[in-house]
C-alpha cells in the first residue's frame, strides 16, 4: 500500500457493517479507512452474490472482443476490446470507449503472440492499487499549498490471452 497509514483493521470475519464517530474522541485514520473497507466489501459480496464471480450486464457487450481484419502489428490482426461495464469478483470495470489490445489504458506494453496461430482463451486479470499525489498530483488539496491529503483507490484492468494446448 502507498500511503502514511497508522494500521489496518478491517476484517470481515467480524461482520461490522459501519463505524460510528462518537463526540469528544481521538480520530485517526484506521477508522474511517475501515468504514470505507466495509463498504467495499458489502458492496463486492453484493455483486458476486447477484452477478457470480464474473459477469456483466445483460445488455450490452462490456469487454467484447472482436478480432480486427487490420494488420497494423507486424503483420497480425488486432483484437477490439468493446466498450461497457464488466465485473471481476465484485469488482467494477469500465472501459469508457473500444481500444486494441494492443493498445490498453492500463497495459501500454500489451503484445499479441509473436506467430498468431493458436487458440487462446481471452480473461481479464483485475486488481485493486492505491494511487498518491506522486503519481497524480490532481489529488492535492491546491486550497491549502497543495499538501498530500489522501491517497486513491483504482480499479486496473488488462485483458489477457492464455494459449490453450492442443489436445490430440
Amino acid at each position: 500500500m502507498k500511503g502514511d497509514f497508522s494500521r489496518s483493521t478491517f476484517d470481515a470475519s467480524k461482520h461490522y457493517t459501519r463505524v460510528r464517530m462518537q463526540q469528544g474522541r481521538v480520530q485517526i485514520d484506521a477508522d474511517w479507512n475501515e468504514q470505507a473497507d466495509i463498504v467495499a466489501h458489502h458492496q463486492r459480496a453484493l455483486v458476486q452474490s447477484l452477478v457470480g464471480a464474473a459477469g456483466g450486464p445483460g445488455s450490452g457487450d462490456g469487454y467484447a472482443i472482436t478480432l480486427l481484419d487490420d494488420s497494423p502489428h507486424d503483420g497480425l490482426p488486432d483484437l477490439l476490446i468493446g466498450a461497457g461495464r464488466y465485473y471481476v469478483d465484485g469488482i467494477l470495470c469500465e472501459n469508457e470507449h473500444p481500444v486494441r489490445f494492443t493498445q490498453q489504458p492500463g497495459w501500454p506494453a500489451a503484445a499479441l503472440p509473436a506467430d498468431g496461430a493458436g487458440s487462446y482463451i481471452v480473461y481479464l486479470d483485475v486488481w485493486l492499487r492505491d494511487v498518491s499525489a506522486a503519481e497524480d498530483p490532481g489529488i492535492r488539496e491546491i486550497a491549502l499549498g497543495g499538501p498530500d491529503t489522501a491517497t486513491r483507490s483504482q480499479t486496473i484492468w488488462q485483458v489477457k490471452l492464455l494459449a490453450v494446448e492442443d489436445q490430440d
